[in-house]
């Protein structure tokens, strides 16, 4: 059995439960309506003096809308078992103390450890060390100034 997409049943929606409604009265979606033709879900038809498009559900397009969706199995571990990630070692603990203690940032040590400034910053509030909150060097001007540079420019 083929599934619904969630734009098919978003649109077939629109058709419940009514006879030929007017294309221009639903979303313009013209990659979802091919598609439900195609499926044979709703059908097509041209009526009145100015031959207007009218579209309805049909009962295959019924039965594909009341169909369950499908749901997705994810990759999460059993109950009890641990999601596996790269321990830290007592090297990479001692570069994180080291270059740490020079006024290094997150940023710079992940660059070095191959790790996320993220993992850099709470592997160094595990092992309590306070890292510099930004890269060395000069700062980039712009909008953002700090309170020291507004005052010099005030003066």
């Amino acid at each position: 059995m083929t599934f619904a997409t969630h734009p098919e049943r978003q649109f077939m929606q629109y058709l419940r439960g009514a006879g030929w409604i007017k294309a221009r009265t639903l979303p313009r979606s013209v990659r979802t309506v091919k598609s439900l033709l195609q499926k044979g879900w709703i059908e097509k038809q041209h009526q009145g003096p100015k031959n207007e498009v009218f579209f309805r559900l049909t009962e295959k397009g019924l039965d594909a809308k009341k169909s369950p969706v499908p749901i997705q199995e994810q990759s999460r571990p059993a109950e009890g078992e641990e999601i596996l990630r790269p321990r830290w070692t007592p090297e990479e603990d001692g570069l994180i103390r080291s270059m740490g203690a020079a006024g290094e940032s997150a940023a710079a040590i992940s660059t070095l450890l191959k790790r996320s400034p993220h993992a850099v910053r709470k592997r160094a509030k595990v092992l309590k060390i306070n890292l510099a909150r930004s890269l060395p060097g000069p700062k980039p001007k712009g909008k953002y100034q700090s309170r020291h540079q507004i005052a010099r420019f005030n003066d």
